[in-house]
């Protein structure tokens, strides 16, 4: 925390930040979908803090961005509730770099929306689970299910198996029905690794925050037949390790879902 301070007060020399919601008008603007697109990894959005109370606070922000794409500005669009965290997390925020912002084939300072959430600290297992021995020759199946929101989320279930990969689409994807492709086993035996790396057979069977209208993610891996589902409905804002969103996201990685949604 003081060392958080330390540098917010060396950066205030060059930087100007600001807490108002004022936004010049002047600036190209872009929205969180192309920042995303920009940015320079890795930029911390979801950030759990000791004492938090389940649900999670966001921050919203507007930045301006130099044309080289270093943070010049920050500006808190949020309530006051959630803007209690805002001086914890600003130093962090300024640091954050993007490629440039381009106009006219340029790059220009621009504005851009970004987000920060505040959720509860992460809730590590207490009772751990004997996991399965994987083998060199483990037969493996990791499933993934995204379901529909209230709005276009992709809906989809994956599975990366030592036989292979198969895509089934639902709702707001480029590819519906299934699709297969090959994979190399031993791939998804070291991605079986990383599960059992992150004691997910000890995790919740659930973790899912009192909440409306978001898309529930269902996680799931057998080794040799030893089974382990989680349900991850905004899990994280229940205080989820986010070991688990990362393990999500290593499932499309290694299945390039994208090829099928997009």
């Amino acid at each position: 925390m003081l060392r958080a301070i330390a540098t917010l007060m060396c950066l205030l020399s060059s930087i100007q930040l600001s807490s108002s919601g004022d936004r010049p008008t002047s600036l190209p603007s872009f929205d969180y979908k192309v920042a995303y697109a920009h940015e320079l990894k890795p930029h911390r959005r979801t950030i759990p803090v000791e004492g938090v109370r389940p649900g999670y606070h966001q921050l919203g922000l507007t930045l301006t961005v130099s044309p080289a794409g270093e943070v010049v500005k920050a500006d808190l669009r949020s309530d006051p509730e959630s803007a209690k965290f805002w001086p914890r997390f600003q130093g962090e925020v300024t640091q954050w770099k993007f490629t440039p912002f381009e106009a006219d084939g340029k790059a220009v300072m621009a504005q851009v929306d970004e987000y920060v959430d505040i959720v509860p600290a992460e809730q590590f297992p207490t009772v751990h689970v004997a996991p399965p021995v994987l083998r060199p020759n483990s037969k493996v199946t990791i499933t993934l299910q995204r379901t529909v929101c209230f709005g276009s989320c992709p809906a989809y279930i994956v599975t990366v198996s030592t036989s292979g990969i198969v895509f089934d689409g639902g709702r707001y994807v480029s590819a519906l029905g299934k699709h297969t492709d090959t994979v190399d086993p031993d791939e998804v035996r070291k991605l079986a690794q990383r599960f059992l790396a992150a004691d997910f057979y000890s995790m919740d069977a659930e973790y899912r925050e009192s909440a409306t209208d978001n898309p529930t993610y269902i996680l799931s891996i057998s080794i040799d037949g030893h089974t382990k589902k989680v349900v991850d409905y905004i899990g994280v804002s229940v205080g989820m390790p986010a070991v688990i969103t990362d393990l999500e996201d290593a499932v499309d990685t290694l299945a390039r879902t994208d090829r099928w949604i997009h």
